[in-house]
């Protein structure tokens, strides 16, 4: 699959390490952050997932992908990348939340991006409204040249929230990583 991705323009917080009105961590400003300053010349791995605090989100995918994140610059990945569609406010403490050192938290609050990749989906069962599929990309100089979407995408909850190619081993194997 070589797609070039989706023109987006992303709402992120920086320097949000500060504490206002008696909140832990809600300071810093917004900034506008755009395709190509993500995707631009770079070999990008970027992984999507249903929500921030969720489960196999927080104790399986974006954790094991940061752990995992010398491998994949060690194959000349530049950057690895989590999206989710979360406000910048959520992504970033659950970063923090998880001690994420490496991979780079997007939110994608609107679902624009996501819904461009045909993976924004509905989770009524949760109560989550429109959220992202579970998928992993390789994204080279914004063209998408591999990607593992989970089976059995629907809009009704009607899954066990698949997660056996979104890895970040799939995406390991697929560049050609061989362990010692």
């Amino acid at each position: 699959m070589v797609k070039t991705i989706y023109n987006n323009i992303f709402k992120v917080r920086v320097n949000d390490d500060d504490e206002k009105g008696g909140c832990t961590f809600v300071g810093g400003a917004w900034k506008d952050v755009s395709t190509d300053d993500l995707f631009k010349d770079k070999k990008v791995v970027l992984f999507g997932l249903p929500g921030a605090f969720t489960p196999t989100c927080s104790s399986e995918q974006l954790p094991t992908y940061d752990q995992e994140y010398d491998k994949f610059k060690s194959l000349g990945i530049d950057e690895v990348y989590c999206i989710s569609v979360n406000d910048a406010f959520v992504m970033n403490a659950w970063a923090r939340d998880l001690g994420i050192k490496n991979v780079k938290m997007i939110p994608d609050g609107d679902g624009a991006f996501t819904r461009s990749l045909g993976m924004l989906i509905n989770k009524p069962l949760q109560g989550f409204g429109m959220r992202s599929w579970r998928y992993s990309a390789l994204i080279d100089n914004k063209e998408i040249v591999q990607f593992n979407e989970e089976p059995g995408m629907n809009n009704l909850s009607l899954d066990d929230d698949p997660y056996t190619v979104s890895d970040p081993n799939t995406m390991l194997k697929y560049l050609g990583f061989q362990p010692n």
